[in-house]
């Protein structure tokens, strides 16, 4: 639907203003009889807004009558119908701009004073904008009474076993009532556009040839021809003349250039000089504008400012540029109808009246004026900077679109000041807002929703909002990605082979169904619960097709023991004493409990599950997760888990609020923004695989519009990618060590250091064994801090003594620091909570605190590779891991160790960057021959450790292996609806 934005403008001598002001006020704001009379009795709505002035000129003894409407339809047309439904009322107060004028002359009257505006040098300056492109009155209206429908019919309905059952029963109630018959149409596609802001470059290649066009063409007929001869000199003829031609054309471009950079000085110097105003509009006209303002029932406003342009020709140009900038880069803006990221305006214009330098401003918005403003003032200021800086009295501006209207109280002063009161305003649907019109046509497109995803954001539309991209769809995420489900402490890790036939394994994931567990695992009921994780060839033997496979990363398809995978892990490429199946396994299953028992009983429920499906391959039974968090250690006697990444929308993203630790989603959830804004693209499958389009479909949220139904279907969203790596742990063989090299080198670490076997294995490690850190607590864990020296004051005056023994060091952990107060005789032992706020650059910058090869300062450097640096964190934190990981109890001889998983968006951004960059690198943070020993690689030759002292680092003994790696693969957790997908029966897949 074409939509028309007219102004009107007919000149009045000044005597009869105010009798023409008199005659408009009678027809009312809102509008009073008159409005009848333009929505018309059964012909139909066409017109949207409409308001009429009566103003005084800048210029001596002038006035006008100004009419502006926005309309569906041509201009003519719009003019001609206006003419015929409110001819009676329009035809006395416009016969002061032309005596004698009869109702049947007038459409060719307001046709002849139209002012048509744009940015051209030879058209009146000007601008116009819709909010609502495209949508027609008749359009609008019979969305809002479907959406009232709607609302009413899911009002009424009982429950339902899903949101596309709900909306199905809207359907077929409105399938029913010939009322709405029309909705079964979708309406109009929204136009293709672009789907994202523009960058800089984007605005700057876009307005390039614009400006070009319209303000600096005479250059170009200088230009182009001298371009020519420069690239091809053989093809002009060498005559006299011509050189001639040539050589003016070449000054002529020196002296337009060195015009062009003068006239900016001159009018940079203008903008400095140009008077502002402070002047703030009468009592009267306050109370005028405050009067027809902010009408009882009515959702919007309407705005009319008069102001002046300045005098002189630059500002002839530059009111243009700024409409011209401001009309091309509207046009890149992803979101129809907004400016920037403003949608409550209806409709506005900008108008200059011919043979003036008078500058209107009209402004049909939702809201309150107050709400406007600030929107403006904050969200999209250089706008209306750049083309009211160019009027009288504006606020001081730099480069025509900076500062000004930043100054928000005096810009709201100067645009008060500006304003009159709209005597007369129209609205057809005063009672909507833009967003309520956006919604209501959402609504209607949604009816025709075809997926659950789709209907779920469609319920959204009533009473809420559709879901932002950046917010968790939690019940499609299995509950493990909220945590590692520490509350159910038994737990097995089960590995499963399928067989060839699809269909019985398709049924096995259908009946594995309803034991998964989804959404924050705090409320799990159930006594056990299970976590899906799939290999890449357990998703080839679901009968995912190999096109969609091979749209995962090649790391994952590869595995863990595949091309290459060694060398950056730092594995045994033989893979000896493997304590797992040598063959591939299909799927990893997590079973958590609350008992053994439950978790038994739930292993047994899925092996019968599996019958002609599959067999279990391996079981190992992980070792009872501890109440808290001080009971959760791993072999060697560590506090585990101290220090992981909150996920923003999580329980416990939300209650973290140190940032050094809070990363968005998308860093290990699939299908959300990551730390850099953007969501990073996954596995896809093709449309023709999903008919019934069971999975979420990729791109930008189109509205429902048929034409994405063919866009791909995104198979990883709400998924991530498991790591298991079962790493034995030779906890005895590692305390010797400890023990053997305090004894050494306990010489070296004066008091008040206590150089034991808890102090070296405290360096190696990276934290004390309470979980305390070393950047806080450098000479002993903050539980023998207290152990020894009591209460608060005790410590002080501890830190006071250790102050000259290392002055570079921060002071000794307080009882606050350490855990709470402990009593004055230190006859209590206080709880420890972890000190985790740290930055191992700002803090110990050196190393001498927490050396730079400890396993916790290479697993996660925060800032130490570029100390004090914010920047630094955010590099570290996008190859941050969330980990689950249990131990697993010594049997057969083997020793106990840690079962090591955890979640990433990306394997190789993540996991294999850390083990390989960080851990596996020898070279990590300046060292030599040093590599991680906890990480379960120990290369032969890289096995030394020094502890940096402030006399010369200690250089302890070659370090054995004490962590080996047994076992482990890389899996595909997927979210819930492709699970439901790869769960339907092979008969009715596609």
């Amino acid at each position: 639907m074409n939509q028309a934005m007219l102004t009107v403008a007919a000149r009045i001598e000044v005597g009869d203003l105010d009798t023409v002001l008199a005659l408009i006020d009678a027809l009312g704001n809102p509008a009073g009889s008159i409005a009848k009379a333009l929505a018309g009795s059964g012909d139909g709505e066409f017109l949207h807004f409409a308001s009429l002035h009566a103003i005084r000129s800048h210029r001596a003894g002038r006035a006008y009558i100004v009419l502006e409407l926005s309309a569906d339809g041509a201009p003519d047309a719009v003019l001609g119908e206006l003419a015929r439904r409110a001819g009676d009322y329009l035809t006395p107060i416009f016969r002061f701009a032309e005596l004698g004028l009869a109702p049947s002359r007038l459409a060719e009257f307001l046709m002849r004073h139209r002012i048509t505006v744009g940015y051209q040098l030879f058209q009146p300056a000007g601008l116009a904008f819709s909010g609502v492109p495209g949508l027609s009155v008749q359009q609008i209206e019979q969305e809002r009474a479907l959406a009232e429908r709607v609302a009413l019919l899911l009002s009424q309905q009982g429950e339902f076993a899903s949101s596309l059952a709900r909306l199905e029963a809207v359907k077929h109630a409105l399938a029913g009532d010939p009322a709405f018959a029309w909705a079964s149409d979708p309406g109009p596609t929204p136009p293709p556009g672009p789907t994202t802001d523009p960058s800089l470059g984007a605005k700057v290649v876009a307005l390039l040839p614009v400006l070009t066009t319209a303000f600096l063409w005479p250059i170009l007929i200088v230009a182009i021809p001298l371009a020519c001869w420069i690239a091809w000199p053989t093809a002009w003829l060498p005559t006299p003349t011509i050189r001639f031609l040539l050589l003016a054309a070449g000054l002529t471009l020196v002296f337009a250039f060195a015009a062009l950079l003068m006239l900016y000085l001159i009018f940079r110097r203008g903008e400095e000089a140009d008077w502002t105003s402070d002047a703030a509009p009468t009592l009267d006209q306050a109370a005028a504008m405050f009067a027809r303002e902010n009408a009882p029932g009515v959702a919007h406003n309407h705005m009319m400012s008069h102001t002046v342009r300045k005098p002189g020709i630059l500002r002839f140009f530059t009111l243009r540029i700024a409409f011209c900038a401001i009309g091309t880069l509207t046009g890149l803006n992803p979101r129809p109808g907004f400016l920037g990221d403003i949608g409550t305006i209806h409709f506005a214009r900008w108008v200059s009246i011919p043979g003036t330098r008078d500058v209107l401003f009209f402004s049909n918005y939702g809201g309150s004026w107050e709400s406007y403003l600030e929107d403006f003032i904050t969200r999209a200021h250089e706008g209306l900077t750049a083309v009211w800086s160019n009027t009288v009295g504006f606020p001081r501006t730099r480069h025509l679109f900076f500062d000004g209207a930043t100054d928000g109280e005096r810009f709201k002063r100067f645009a008060r000041q500006s304003m009159r009161y709209t005597p007369f305003w129209y609205s057809a649907y005063p009672t909507l807002t833009t967003a309520n019109i956006r919604t209501n046509t959402l609504v209607r497109r949604g009816l025709h929703a075809r997926t659950e995803s789709e209907a779920g954001h469609w319920l959204t539309l009533f009473g809420s909002a559709p879901r932002p991209k950046a917010k968790l769809d939690t019940t499609q995420i299995q509950s493990i990605m909220f945590g590692g489900l520490g509350f159910k402490p038994a737990g097995r890790l089960v590995t499963v082979r399928l067989g060839t036939d699809m269909a019985r394994n398709r049924t096995w994931v259908r009946e594995l169904m309803p034991l998964l567990s989804f959404n924050d695992g705090r409320y799990i009921k159930e006594q056990a619960v299970v976590t899906l994780a799939l290999a890449a060839t357990g998703l080839r033997e679901l009968g995912l097709p190999e096109a969609a496979l091979e749209t995962f990363p090649a790391a994952f398809l590869l595995g863990m023991r595949g091309e290459g995978r060694a060398r950056i892990l730092g594995d045994d490429p033989g893979c000896a004493d493997w304590w797992w199946d040598q063959s591939e396994v299909s799927a990893a299953l997590l079973i958590y409990g609350d008992t053994d028992a439950a978790v038994a009983a739930l292993v047994g429920t899925v092996e019968t599950m599996l019958a002609g499906a599959g067999a279990i391959v391996d079981q190992i039974d992980l070792t009872p997760v501890g109440k808290q968090l001080t009971d959760r250690k791993e072999p060697f006697g560590f506090v585990d888990g101290v220090s992981q990444p909150a996920i923003r929308g999580t329980y416990r993203g939300l209650r973290n609020a140190d940032p050094i630790h809070l990363i968005e989603p998308g860093e290990i959830i699939l299908g959300y923004p990551d730390n850099r804004g953007s969501v990073p693209p996954g596995p896809l499958l093709d449309a023709r695989d999903d008919p019934t389009m069971m999975l979420p479909i990729a791109g930008e949220d189109h509205g429902f519009t048929e034409s994405i139904k063919s866009n791909p279907r995104l198979i990883g969203f709400n998924g991530s990618y498991l790591v298991i790596r079962q790493l034995e742990q030779d906890h005895d063989g590692f305390w010797a060590y400890c023990a053997a090299q305090a004894q050494k080198f306990a010489h070296r670490f004066p008091p008040p250091a206590i150089c034991d076997a808890e102090f070296i294995a405290a360096k190696i490690i990276g934290r004390w064994p309470d979980r305390s850190s070393l950047a806080r607590n450098p000479y002993m864990s903050a539980t023998r801090l207290h152990e020894l020296y009591g209460g608060d004051a005790a410590v002080a005056t501890m830190r006071e003594q250790a102050a000259p023994a290392d002055p570079a060091a921060t002071p000794i952990a307080s009882g606050d620091r350490a855990g709470g107060p402990a009593s004055a005789g230190g006859g209590t032992k206080p709880p420890v909570t972890p000190d985790n706020d740290f930055l191992f650059g700002t803090e110990d910058p050196q190393g001498l605190r927490c050396p730079y090869g400890a396993h916790v300062r290479r697993a996660n450097p925060r800032d130490s590779l570029s100390p004090g640096s914010m920047e630094q964190v955010e590099i570290t934190n996008r190859h941050r891991t969330l980990r689950i990981g249990r131990g697993f109890a010594a049997q057969d001889g083997r020793n106990a160790g840690l079962m090591f998983m955890c979640l990433n968006g990306d394997i190789e951004r993540q996991f294999e960057f850390i083990q390989q960059t960080w851990m596996g690198s020898t070279k990590f943070h300046g060292l030599d021959r040093e590599s991680d020993v906890i990480a379960g690689n120990g290369k032969s030759d890289c096995n030394a450790f020094t502890i940096p002292v402030r006399t010369g680092p200690v250089a302890l003994d070659p370090l054995p292996r004490f962590v080996t790696m047994r076992g482990g693969g890389y899996f595909f957790l997927p979210g819930r609806q492709l699970l439901n997908y790869l769960a339907v029966p092979a008969d009715v897949a596609p």
